[in-house]
């Protein structure tokens, strides 16, 4: 019996192990797609933008100067983009504290939409509205969800766009956007 359980747990072990590495892969295999597809934004500045509200300046790219930014753009029909969010906020959360660190996310959905799918997918950064012509110039025409980093100098040192399926989007984020950002310190 216990011959039969050591057994036993030295395969969950080995599939474990093996799921790691095939984790590792993908990733890889990932990060190699996305700088082949869209490596050529790197080392580009993000294109400037002001968002004014009744007449105030609410948030411009001036609040990104000396931080590292991460940057999502997404809306709430995007099924892609939906399923990121629970990788976002757990991202979020783990980087919130740094003082030169930013985080905004981006959509043209009306407020009534962000304000219900705040509360919907329990959004917890900040999520500022743009109209949609003003979202696709700033993510360079891409689709969505679009995500970027830039690093402290105002470059863009990782840009993707695109989603994959929920079962992967935490992941994702977690395995590839994370690491990224904490490079930028």
């Amino acid at each position: 019996m216990r011959t039969l359980l050591s057994i036993f747990l030295i395969l969950i072990a080995i599939v474990s192990s093996g799921q790691d590495t095939l984790q590792s892969g993908r990733m890889k295999g990932l990060e190699s797609f996305v700088d082949a597809r869209f490596g050529k934004y790197k080392g580009q500045k993000l294109p400037d933008f002001a968002i004014i509200k009744t007449g105030e300046l609410i948030f411009s790219n001036k609040n990104f100067e000396k931080k590292v930014v991460f940057i999502n753009f997404w809306f709430a029909a995007c099924k892609p983009c939906i399923s990121e969010i629970e990788g976002l906020n757990k991202m979020y959360n783990l980087l919130k504290d740094k003082p030169d660190f930013t985080f905004i996310s981006f959509t043209f959905d009306p407020e009534e939409t962000i304000s219900s799918s705040i509360k919907k997918y329990n959004i917890q950064y900040r999520v500022i509205h743009l109209d949609r012509n003003e979202c696709n110039r700033l993510n360079f025409n891409s689709g969505y969800p679009t995500n970027i980093i830039l690093s402290k100098d105002g470059n863009i040192k990782f840009f993707m766009a695109g989603g994959t399926s929920l079962s992967e989007s935490t992941d994702m984020v977690l395995n590839l956007f994370y690491p990224k950002i904490l490079s930028q310190f």
